[in-house]
This record gives C-alpha cells, sequence and structure tokens, in this order.
C-alpha cells in the first residue's frame, strides 16, 4: 500500500513539475499574429493597428473615447499593408503591398492611400489605382519607391497639416516632393546628387546631407551649407571599405550625427564637422555595430543607441533626456523583457511601448510621461502563448576551426541541458541578415518538441562589422560551413548535443547551408532539411528576381565565385552522391527568389542517383508558405520527420 501512495505521489509530482513544459499546438506556434504594431494618433484620439488575416491585412482604426473600432481598412484578398503612419491628428496612410512569401515582408508596391479615421475622404495621393500588382516590383529586392521624409506636424513656424515631404524613387537619383494629404498634388523640391540613397533634412526643413551611390557602384556622401549653396562630395567609398551615413544634425544645426564604420570594424556613431571633414567618435562597440538609435520628440539628437552582444543593450547618450528615465523606470517594472517606444503623441505626453523578450512575443501598452499611468491595451501579438511554457534562448560564443569567434544563440528544452537531439537552424539572407535574441516561433516549436536548437551568426552574416561581412564573400560553400559544423562540435564537446541525433535546417540561403554541410560533412548529420533553398548556383545566380535587378547582379557577382568549377564545387545540386543524410525538401511552385528551379535541378539529380528523400511543394506558394494551412501542415510534416531521424524520445 505504501508502495502504491509513493507511485502516485510520484506520479502527481511529475506531473505538476514546473521544469517540464506542456506540449503547445503546431496551430499556436504558425498562425498569424494578431497585432504587429500600434500607432497613436498626434493628438491622441486614436490608435491604428496592424492586423493579419489570412489572406489580407487590415488597419484597424479605434477611437479612444469610446474604445470601439471605427473603421477597418483591407486592400482585398491576397493584398497586404506595408508601411502605415498617421500623416495629421486625422488622416492617415497606408501603402499597399504584396508578399512573394512569408520570409520577406510584404514589398510595397507604389501605391499610397490615404483617409479619415472613419474611412471617410479616401484618396490615392501616390501611386496609379489601376495599376495591376502582380509582377515584382524594384522594392522587393530592396528600394521601395517613396520613403517619408517629413510629416510637418510639429508645432513650429513650418507646421503644414496639409502636407507631408516624400522621397520619390522612379528614377536614379531621388527626388523630394510636397504632397498634399488630400488630393495628392506634388510639388517638387530637390533632387538628390547621389543615386538610390537617402537625404537629411535640418531643423528649418533644408535638405543638407545625401548619400547613396554613384555609377562606379561606390558608397557616397554629400553635404551642402545651405539650399543656396553647391553640393559637395565628402566621401568616396569602395563597397565593403565602410561608410558614413547621417543619422541627424547636431542640436545647434552645425555638425551631423552619422554611423561610422571608415577604417574601422565595426559601425558606431560619430560626429561629422563638415567645415573641417573631421570625424570625432562618439560610441563604437569593439564585437557588433550599432543595430538602432532611441529617440525623443523634439530633440535632434539620438539620445540613446542599441547593441546586440547577444542580448540587446541600451547605451544611453543623453541620460537626462526625460524619455530615456521613463524607459529606463519601465525597465524595472518589466525586469527581464526588452521596452521599447513605438510611437507617441505630437507633445509626447503619451507614448506607446513594446514590452517583450526571448520567450513572450509581448504586447503593447500606453504610457502616460505626466501622470506616470500604464496602461496594457490588451494588443498581444500572440497573446495565446504563455510565457512559463517557452524556453529561454541562451547566448553562446565560440572560437571556429581557424580562431575566429562566432556568437550566436541556443534553446534547449526546459529543464534539459545535456546530451540532447540538436538542429542546427541557419538563417537565411546570408549577408547582413543575422539572428537576434527575442522570441522566435521555430526555435521555441522546436524546443517544446524535445529538441535544442542552435542558431549562428556565422562569417558573412550582418552586424558584427565589415570585416566579419566579408569574411564570408566568396565562401558560401566552404568556410561558412565550417562555422556551422565547428558550433555542432562544440554543442557536442560541451555535452550538450548528443553527436548521433544531428539535424540541419534553413531557409533560403539557409536551405542551402543545411545541403551544402550535408555534402561536406556526410558523417555528420543524420537528417538535412531544406525549405526553399539555393540549391544550384548557376542557376540562382541567372533565374529569378535577383541577378535580374542591377544591385542584385552587382551583389551576386560580389559574393558567388564565377569559375564554373568553383560554382560547381559550391552546388550541393552537383554533389548529391556524397549526400548520407535523410532529406526533407519544402518549396512554393511561385518561388521567384530562391526559384522553384532550384528545387527541380536537386530533386532530378537525386532521383538519377536513386535516393529517396520527403518532398513537400506547394502550387500557390512563394519564397516561403505565406498560407496557414500550408504553415501548420509544414512544421507538423518536419517534426514527423525529426522524430523518425533524431527522435526527441
Amino acid at each position: 500500500m505504501n508502495l502504491l501512495k509513493n507511485i502516485v505521489i510520484s506520479i502527481f509530482l511529475l506531473s505538476f513539475n514546473p521544469f517540464l513544459s506542456s506540449e503547445v499546438s503546431v496551430e499556436d506556434f504558425f498562425k498569424d499574429s494578431e497585432f504587429s504594431s500600434v500607432q497613436i494618433s498626434p493628438n491622441g484620439k486614436y490608435f491604428a493597428t496592424y492586423m493579419e488575416a489570412k489572406d489580407t491585412s487590415r488597419i484597424v482604426i479605434i477611437e479612444r473615447s469610446s474604445n470601439k473600432i471605427i473603421y477597418a481598412h483591407s486592400f482585398g484578398d491576397d493584398m497586404f499593408h506595408g508601411r502605415y503612419m498617421w500623416l495629421n491628428n486625422e488622416r492617415i496612410g497606408v501603402a499597399a503591398a504584396k508578399r512573394f512569401g512569408s520570409l520577406a515582408s510584404p514589398f510595397e508596391i507604389g501605391q499610397f492611400l490615404a483617409f479619415n479615421p472613419d474611412g471617410s475622404k479616401m484618396k490615392m495621393i501616390i501611386g496609379d489605382v489601376t495599376r495591376k500588382a502582380t509582377r515584382v516590383s524594384r522594392s522587393s529586392v530592396g528600394r521601395s519607391y517613396f520613403t517619408m521624409v517629413d510629416m510637418l506636424i510639429d508645432d513650429d513656424e513650418y507646421f503644414d497639416e496639409d502636407h507631408i515631404l516624400v522621397n520619390f524613387y522612379e528614377k536614379s537619383y531621388p527626388t523630394l516632393f510636397k504632397v498634399n494629404v488630400y488630393t495628392g498634388k506634388k510639388t517638387k523640391l530637390s533632387t538628390s546628387p547621389a543615386q538610390r540613397g537617402d537625404i537629411l533634412l535640418d531643423k528649418n526643413r533644408v535638405v543638407r546631407a545625401a548619400w547613396g551611390e554613384n555609377n562606379s557602384n561606390q558608397n557616397v556622401f554629400y553635404y551642402r551649407d545651405s539650399a543656396k549653396s553647391e553640393w559637395e562630395l565628402h566621401g568616396q567609398y569602395e563597397y565593403g571599405k565602410g561608410t558614413i551615413t547621417p543619422v541627424s544634425f547636431t542640436e545647434d544645426s552645425k555638425n551631423l550625427i552619422v554611423m561610422c564604420s571608415i577604417n574601422k570594424p565595426t559601425e558606431g556613431v560619430c560626429k561629422y564637422d563638415p567645415k573641417e571633414r573631421k570625424l570625432t567618435e562618439i560610441y563604437r562597440h569593439p564585437i557588433v555595430d550599432v543595430a538602432n538609435t532611441v529617440w525623443q520628440r523634439g530633440l535632434e539628437e539620438p539620445i540613446g543607441l542599441v547593441t546586440y552582444d547577444g542580448k540587446p543593450k541600451t547605451v544611453w547618450l543623453n541620460k537626462d533626456a526625460s524619455n530615456g528615465r521613463k524607459i529606463r523606470a519601465l525597465e524595472k517594472t518589466f525586469p527581464g523583457y526588452v521596452v521599447r517606444e513605438v510611437s507617441s503623441t505630437i507633445k509626447g505626453d503619451e507614448i506607446v511601448i513594446s514590452v517583450s523578450n526571448d520567450r513572450d512575443p509581448g504586447g503593447y501598452y500606453v504610457f502616460n510621461t505626466i501622470t506616470n499611468e500604464l496602461k496594457d491595451l490588451g494588443m498581444n501579438r500572440k497573446g495565446w502563448i504563455k510565457a512559463d511554457e517557452m524556453a529561454e534562448m541562451e547566448p553562446i560564443k565560440f572560437k571556429a576551426r581557424d580562431g575566429l569567434e562566432i556568437n550566436g544563440y541556443l534553446t534547449r528544452p526546459i529543464g534539459e541541458k545535456t546530451n540532447l537531439p540538436l538542429v542546427m537552424m541557419v538563417h537565411g539572407g546570408p549577408h547582413g541578415i543575422r539572428d537576434y535574441w527575442r522570441y522566435d516561433s521555430e526555435a521555441q516549436f522546436l524546443a517544446n518538441r524535445g529538441y535544442a536548437v542552435m542558431q549562428l551568426n556565422y562569417r558573412g552574416s550582418g552586424g558584427y562589422g565589415k570585416d566579419f561581412l566579408k569574411a564570408g564573400f566568396l565562401k558560401w560553400g566552404t568556410t561558412m560551413q565550417d562555422d556551422l559544423t565547428d558550433g555542432i562540435l562544440w554543442a557536442v564537446k560541451e555535452g550538450i548535443a548528443d553527436k548521433e541525433r544531428l539535424c540541419i535546417y534553413g531557409a533560403s540561403y539557409g536551405g542551402y547551408a543545411a545541403l551544402m554541410s550535408s555534402v561536406r560533412e556526410p558523417n555528420l548529420y543524420k537528417c538535412a532539411i531544406g525549405y526553399v533553398g539555393v540549391y544550384d548556383v548557376e542557376s540562382f545566380t541567372s533565374v529569378g528576381n535577383i541577378p535580374n535587378y542591377r544591385a542584385g547582379a552587382a551583389y551576386l557577382k560580389q559574393v558567388i565565385p564565377e569559375d564554373k568549377e568553383t560554382r560547381k564545387a559550391f552546388s550541393p545540386s552537383k554533389q548529391v552522391n556524397k549526400i548520407k543524410a535523410n532529406l526533407f525538401l519544402v518549396h512554393g511552385k511561385m518561388d521567384r527568389q530562391a526559384h522553384f528551379k532550384n528545387y527541380e535541378i536537386l530533386t532530378k539529380a537525386l532521383d538519377d542517383i536513386g535516393k529517396d528523400y520527403k518532398s513537400m511543394v506547394k502550387d500557390k506558394e512563394e519564397h516561403g508558405f505565406v498560407i496557414e494551412e500550408n504553415r501548420i501542415e509544414l512544421y507538423e510534416e518536419m517534426i514527423k520527420f525529426l522524430d523518425e531521424n533524431i527522435g526527441a524520445g
């Protein structure tokens, strides 16, 4: 009887062990988010929030006095919103966008619609309403058709609630226009001396700094003293040699605050004296680039900087700024969370903040900076996710075989530390992209099912300085793969991973890495999952939207060798006979980035040698699955595949 009692008690304790996580449904991890962002109107009367449905998105307007939805805008099925913003107290603008796969943000198609909070006085103020959104616009590879420069709603002599300043990119040289937010009438103001770049206005709304490219694909930086002055070239740098990118003018408008990486390993923040043409360093991290700037309405210069050396850290430049003091106080209210201001009223008396961390997708609060009242808006990105059921994302670092330090993240199942089945999850890009410490649905899903997940910022990734970035150029099939291998071997040596239960997974370039590492290390991985991956280098550099765009073609020429034999050696499709790992290949037939031809070439090569593989192809999907049912099916099949090959137990 006592033995039975002890067994019952043991079962009871096990079932309520706080260090064991319950299984969360696939749907909860991968269904669409509820609220993706929140913007408060300049006068504080309204909230606008982005909400996504299965095949469209909506910008929802909430009247705060009644706490009721007064309007919800949609561009229709298979259309999404890009940027949205308040243009004045009673006018909001929304950009039309197409989505070419879940792995990319919606691509704006050059149309910008304005309307009042109740949906009245709707007018397409930028673009042609009759234009079909069926092709890949040039924004799909990194350049939008226009950028907002100034809303002209500050309480000063330049206040003009009927107009906004917009930089247009329809030609090589961006052109600044004043645009009427009710009629769309445009008045040309100036043209930038730099191609495909951006501009900076001083507090008098005069364009005095410009940067971008020239005809030789060099980075250039121009400056002038006044609207009547001639533009002067202040910087010209080869790609990869560093840049000067203006951020703001100083409070006295005499100098510039710039992002600076000339002759430095990482990108920092400097003060630039245009008369002396001299840079004075303000802050630079020895390992990582400055990721973001923190601002306070009414001040010209940034009050803080954000870096990601492992977990995010804010460096406060202006410790006396009231918003900075408020944010630091709020961080104490939310220990272990990242607190960021996302929008504010024109007076700055109310700010909307985002609160999130690695285990919590987060939500939004409104904070009154006068009364210090904090209110939960009930607008959570994924409100059904319970933070205590999610796993911790741990920053890690190790030395690669050539001595280069590699940073990344490790997510282990709750309560588990050693001898784990491990999935190497490789980020896409690859260049300029990196993984961050934050909530990651895929990592949390795999950890919830018992798998450790490693995410590495291998050489060539962004965020670690230009030398680290360039270290991956022309090395897709060699040292970039070695970094992944060295990470796996480090985890095995540390006792974290079971060397007999290893799998590699990635999307886009990550899919390439999954297959290429399987070629390069045939005895290391039991399985590999390629999701909308690049598998044939020759095809990738000639077919699809990237090689057909000038900047895209120039990028490929710089990062991928032109020698045919090297390209063959870098192509998993040309070396399938070396692959021992079991394969799961996933692709969308309409993918124009990692073109579907990559999948066809690889699978034909596998069929020719009789190697089996698991496959999932969706006719209407592009670069990443957008349709919710397809996403859920993908991850259900992924877990089955992992369980069969390196089962978590």
